[in-house]
C-alpha cells in the first residue's frame, strides 16, 4: 500500500497543530476522517508517527525524522502544479518568499528590474511565519528567500544584502526605554519570551545566548507571530530582540520602542535558496536583488 498525499498533509497539519481538533479545521476535514488518514499513514510506513493521549499530541522521533520529509514531498507536488499550470498558460513563474513583511519595501526596486529582465515570469510573494527562518524555503513554499540573522544554512546558497541594527523592542512606559541604549548586561536581567522553532541556531541568535555568559533567559510569555511578540512588549511583559527596520515600520502609536543594545551585533539580511539551485530565474532574481542594492547605496 502507498503512501497518498492526503496522508501527508493530514500528518504534517497534526504534526504543526499537536492537535487533532485544529489540524482537521484547518484542513476542513472531519476529525475522525483525521485519524483515520494518520492511522493509515503510520500502518503504511511501519513506525508510530505520533503519541496521542488525552492531553496532548507529541511527535515520535520517527514522526520528527519523517516531518521535514513530509513536507518537502508536499512542497515539490506544489511547485509540480504550479509549474504545470505556468506551462499551460505559456508563462513561468517565481516564489519570492520574505521571514517578515517588513522586508519587502527596500526590495521593490529589484522586483521592477527583474519584471523589466523578465516580463515573461509571474512573480509571487510569500510572506512566511516568523519562526521559519528560512522564508518557505524547507517547505517548498519559496524558490528564493530573503532571510535575516544566523540560523542552520546546511543546504542552502546565500547573497548578502544589507544589515540592519539589532537591539530589543520595549513597551513606551519600560524604563529603559528612556535611555538612548542598553548594555548587555541590562538586556540579559530582562524578562524575555519564547518561541517555538527547530532551528537551535536561530533561536540562540535572538536569544543572545553567546552574550549570556552560560545564564539562561527567564522566559515569561511565549509567541508564534510577529503580532504576539509585539503585544507582549505592549503590555510591558519583557523586552525581546528585534530589528530596528520592523520597530521603525510600526509607526510612532504602536507602543513599542526601539532601543539598541551596546556591543550587540547587526543582522545581516541576505537572499538564499538552495544549494545546487540551477534555475535560472534563482540567479536572475539574485542578480536583480543584488544590483538594486548597489545601485541605491542604502542601509535600510
Amino acid at each position: 500500500m502507498s503512501v497518498e498525499l492526503r496522508h501527508l498533509r493530514a500528518f504534517v497539519a497534526v504534526a504543526e497543530e499537536l492537535n487533532f481538533t485544529r489540524a482537521a479545521e484547518r484542513l476542513h476535514i472531519a476529525q475522525q476522517a483525521l485519524s483515520t488518514q494518520v492511522r493509515q499513514l503510520e500502518e503504511r510506513v511501519g513506525e508510530q508517527l505520533l503519541v496521542r493521549t488525552t492531553r496532548k499530541v507529541e511527535l515520535t522521533p520517527a514522526g520528527l525524522a519523517f516531518l521535514d520529509h513530509a513536507r518537502l514531498v508536499l512542497g515539490g507536488a506544489d511547485r509540480a502544479v504550479a509549474a504545470a499550470r505556468a506551462a499551460g498558460e505559456g508563462r513561468s513563474s517565481l516564489t519570492v518568499g520574505f521571514v517578515v513583511p517588513a522586508d519587502h519595501e527596500p526590495l521593490r526596486e529589484a522586483f521592477a528590474l527583474f519584471a523589466e529582465r523578465r516580463p515573461d515570469v509571474d512573480v509571487r510573494i510569500h510572506f512566511g511565519e516568523v519562526t521559519d527562518p528560512t522564508g518557505g524555503l524547507k517547505s517548498g513554499d519559496a524558490d528564493v528567500a530573503v532571510v535575516v540573522g544566523a540560523f542552520d544554512r546546511t543546504g542552502l546558497e546565500t547573497a548578502h544584502l544589507w544589515t540592519d541594527p539589532r537591539g530589543i523592542a520595549v513597551g513606551h512606559s519600560h524604563r529603559l526605554a528612556s535611555k538612548d541604549s542598553v548594555t548587555i548586561a541590562e538586556l540579559i536581567e530582562e524578562p524575555t519570551f519564547d518561541f517555538p522553532v527547530e532551528d537551535p541556531v536561530f533561536r540562540d541568535y535572538w536569544m543572545a545566548v553567546n552574550h549570556r555568559g552560560g545564564r539562561p533567559p527567564k522566559i515569561v510569555a511565549s509567541f508564534k507571530s510577529l503580532d504576539g511578540l509585539l503585544e507582549a512588549v505592549r503590555g510591558g511583559l519583557g523586552v525581546n530582540l528585534i530589528r530596528e527596520r520592523i520597530v521603525d515600520t510600526l509607526g510612532p502609536s504602536s507602543g513599542v520602542t526601539f532601543r539598541p543594545v551596546e556591543g550587540l551585533e547587526p543582522a545581516e539580511v541576505a537572499l538564499c535558496w538552495s544549494q545546487g539551485n540551477t534555475d535560472e530565474l534563482v540567479s536572475d532574481f539574485v542578480a536583480c536583488a543584488c544590483d538594486s542594492m548597489s545601485r541605491e547605496s542604502v542601509a535600510p
